[in-house]
This record gives C-alpha cells, structure tokens and sequence, in this order.
C-alpha cells in the first residue's frame, strides 16, 4: 500500500505570519513617517517651516484659550490672552491669528501704523484703505506694501471677512474676499475672543467691517466694540498680512522678546534698514518712515525740547498754510534745527506734499498734486507713523480757510487749527542712501548708529 504525502504546515504557516507582521511594521512606519513629517516639517532637510513650528503649539486640553484646532475646517486659531504669537517682519512685530486650511499664516500688526480719511463711502474694495494698503496700477497706491520685504516671495494672499454686519450680536462671515493685505475684521475679532483676547491690547483700533450705511467698526482701548459714523473722521489703520505656507522659520520661538522671524538680511548702509527701524542722530532717536531711490526718510521719535524738561512750541507761521522755509516752524526746522544736526551735510533735499484736500474728495493721494522742496519738513496724512504723535503740527493743510492748519491733537487725531496757536513739532527729513551702520539692531533699546558714507570713507582711506 502507498504511503501518503503529508504536507507540511508549519512552513506554510511561519510564512503567511512573517507576511502579517511586515504588513503591520509598514503601516505604523507609514503612520510614524507621516506624523513625524506633520509636526517637523518637510521641506528640505534640516530646515523648519513657520506653519510647523506654530503647530507644536497646539492647545489640546483647554479649547478657549492658545493655539485651538478646529476639525471641521481644518484651521486654527489663537485665542485669549497668549504670549507666544509674536513675529517681527519688515521691521515691525505682528500678532498671529490663524493658520488656514492650506497651511498660511494669518498676522495683525500690534501696533497702528498710519492715520488717514478711509473712503469707505463706496465699501471696503473701493476704500482709500484698500488703496493704501495694496499695491496696484492706481497711482500712488500700495504705500504700505511698499514697506514690506521680499512681500512677493513671503507673502500670501489674505482672507477678509466682508460681510455686511448692522447687528453685532450676530457677526457672520459668508462673504470672503481676498486681497494682499487687508484691516482686521470684526469676524476676526470675536473668533480670536474680543475683548479677552490679545488684540485688546489697551489701544483704539480700527476695524474693515462695514454696516449698511459703509460705517466702520472699531475697538475701544476698553476693548468694546463701537460704530465710527463719521465718514470725514481720519482712522488708524491696523494691517494684516498672510504668511505662506512654504516660508522657512529663521529663528525665534515666538514670544515678545524673541518673536518668530522669516526674512533677515546684512544692515550694512542706511538703505539696508527696514521701516520701523530706529537710529541715533545726536543722542536723540528717529523711526525710518520711507525707503526713496537714493534715501531713507526718518521722524523724531519725540517732540524737540526748549530745555532738559520743557517741549519746544512753535506756532506753523507764515501767511497762510502752505509749508514753507520762510514760515516760522519751517525756517526754524531748516536753520536752528538742520544746523543743530552732526549729520547735516548727508541730509538731502526732499519733496513735502501740501496741496488740500475737501470734504468731496479725502484722498490721502492727492495730496502729492502739490509739493515743495525742503531738507526738513513734517509728516503729513497717510505718512507711515504719523499716528504716534499727539498735540503736534503737521504739514496739512486745513480744509476750512487758508489760515487753518492741521495738528494732532491730544485724542490721537487730525484738528483744524489756526497757524498762530502753538504746537510741539517732531521734524522729519532725509538722508543720503549711502550712510554706513557701524553698530546697533535698529530698534529703541539699541538703536543703529551711523557712520560715514561710502564717498566720504573712501576718500578717509
């Protein structure tokens, strides 16, 4: 009789488990990869992108405050009272707001920047705002995107809620449009927790948010929200920009004396510097408000002094409004002031804009439709921090008469006054590209010192 074959099932067997378990080292390798590239980045190895980095900070316990995940957008969000959503960008610090779905950056600046008429007469997209803030191929548009960095390569574009909103106890936001960089929205504001939250930072800032009529929402330094129903009432503009999703983190961890930073460069000569940055001129310190072709335009950062305690008031003069260097403050800004400076001789003739505007027409851009020539001149209208003033004179004109000149007052905002009555001044002028820095990082606690410029230097050597 023939034996049978007896199969072999322990072989058989030893196999299809070895197949098992390399089907289950694979899968959690696929998970482990995934998730370890999820909250490391995966960009080049070795580098570290911006998005991932602020996603480690995730709130997982407590959802009303810090860095909160929302599921079903795929977003998130910072809420409350946080400290660690700083980040310094073309010299100015922002706050973060939100990271998209896609992974963008969401910021506002903390501080206000400008004050000028809005225009919100015809909404938000035709606003003088909007104009402002965005380059485009309107003349004299994109004042601030013009201060920002390498804004094309960094840059995203940013999501604004434009819903119309006449009941705040019911803020939607249906409506996105998207603009390069837009004002903070009262949508914004309440996600972010309003009043609790760390835009209520003790100042009075303006909101994009219309109601019915085109009047805008703004914030109390209490942190309410209130209706500005004047549309001939100047406002400070507070910008938000858009981080992309593929900008690499240079340093920083994102708290207030170490913000989160994604662009820096060599501070070798005065046209290296940002706007925002501070230098020393005389002991004294000024805020650059404008990069020009062939120099940087700077402001005091404080009033001129009469004495070691008294501010120097100083009526504008003359016989009308219209700037000029035989007026009283503009013949003293451009003899006792100019002669008073070390760097006299690198202080350059600059253009100072005065024509008047009207009530028909608050475009901060039509100011430039006269000008005049000056070394030392004033900030005026839409000029970058002429809001950081109170109780001093500008260079604009006054709407009601030839005799009327515009301050800022001690509310923080435009006033017609006569130029007799006396004001504190903060003088503005230029200075030749060129200047060496010798020293500093361009801000209060050490601002840049100057040096010589590189014609000069050359010829030293």
């Amino acid at each position: 009789m023939a034996k049978r074959k007896v199969l072999k099932v322990t072989p058989v067997l030893e196999a299809i488990n070895i197949l098992i378990l390399l089907i289950i080292a694979g899968f959690y390798t696929f998970r482990l990869v995934k998730y370890y590239l999820r909250e490391n980045g995966h960009k080049n190895e070795g580098t570290v992108l911006l998005v991932d980095a602020i996603k480690k900070k995730q709130s997982y316990i407590d959802q009303t405050k810090g860095l909160v995940f929302n599921e079903q957008d795929n977003t998130y969000r910072y809420k409350g009272e946080v400290d660690d959503n700083y980040i310094l960008y073309s010299g100015s610090i922002y706050r973060i707001i939100s990271i998209d779905a896609d992974g963008n950056v969401k910021a506002v600046s903390e501080d206000n920047v400008t004050l000028l008429y809005p225009g919100f007469n015809n909404g938000y997209e035709k606003s003088y705002v909007n104009k402002w803030l965005n380059e485009s191929d309107v003349s004299d548009s994109g004042v601030y995107e013009k201060t920002l960095v390498n804004s094309k390569s960094l840059l995203d574009d940013t999501s604004f809620c434009s819903d119309v909103i006449d009941d705040v106890t019911k803020i939607t936001c249906d409506n996105v449009n998207n603009y390069k960089i837009t004002m903070l929205s009262l949508y914004d504001y309440k996600e972010c927790g309003g009043k609790s939250s760390f835009l209520n930072n003790g100042t009075s800032f303006n909101l994009g948010t219309l109601n019915k009529n085109n009047e805008n929402y703004y914030v109390t330094d209490e942190g309410e929200i209130a209706l500005n129903n004047k549309t001939s009432r100047a406002i400070t503009i507070k910008p938000v920009i858009t981080f992309s999703n593929e900008d690499e983190l240079l340093g920083g961890t994102g708290k207030e004396d170490d913000p989160y930073i994604v662009e820096k460069h060599a501070v070798e000569t005065l046209g290296d510097v940002y706007v925002g940055n501070i230098i020393k001129i005389n002991g004294k310190t000024y805020k650059v408000v404008e990069i020009l072709s062939n120099s940087v335009k700077v402001v005091s950062t404080e009033v001129l002094m009469s004495d070691e305690e008294n501010a120097l008031e100083i009526a504008f003069g003359g016989s009308n409004n219209a700037y000029s260097t035989k007026n009283t403050v503009g013949k003293y800004l451009n003899n006792t002031f100019l002669d008073s400076l070390d760097v006299k001789d690198s202080v350059v003739n600059s253009n100072w804009y005065i024509e008047v505007l009207s009530l028909a027409n608050l475009d901060y851009s039509t100011l430039k439709n006269t000008k005049v020539s000056a070394k030392v001149g004033m900030l005026t209208m839409g000029d970058m921090y002429v809001n950081e003033s109170e109780n001093v004179l500008t260079i604009l004109k006054g709407m009601e008469a030839t005799n009327i000149i515009n301050v800022i007052n001690e509310n923080g905002n435009f006033f017609g006054d006569t130029i007799s009555a006396k004001y504190n001044v903060k003088p503005a002028f230029s200075l030749k590209y060129d200047l060496t820095i010798v020293s500093g990082e361009g801000t209060m606690d050490s601002p840049y010192e100057l040096g010589v410029n590189n014609e000069e230097k050359g010829k030293e050597e």
